[in-house]
């Protein structure tokens, strides 16, 4: 259970910009790795881990190439596997 559905949107939504944004920001504040930063996040917003994995895969599949989502994802290292 994460912040996407069965429909996909053709925006990213504001609660998956958040995430993607606490992705951002907990790397920065801990520098922790990939699984490390997924724990905090989805510690923070009262997900699983896997529901944070599976919005992040999403929001990779439909934006891949959108200015915002290129913008939030540079702030996080290449090799985060998303």
């Amino acid at each position: 259970m994460g912040y996407t559905s069965e429909v996909h949107p053709t925006v990213v939504t504001p609660q998956e910009e958040e995430l993607l944004t606490g992705m951002g920001n907990c790397f920065a504040a801990c520098h922790a790795d990939f699984e490390g930063t997924i724990g905090m996040v989805a510690d923070s917003r009262g997900l699983t881990p896997d529901a944070v994995k599976a919005t992040l895969r999403s929001l990779r599949e439909r934006f891949g190439q959108d200015p915002t989502f290129r913008r939030l994802r540079d702030r996080l290292p290449a090799e985060f596997p998303f």
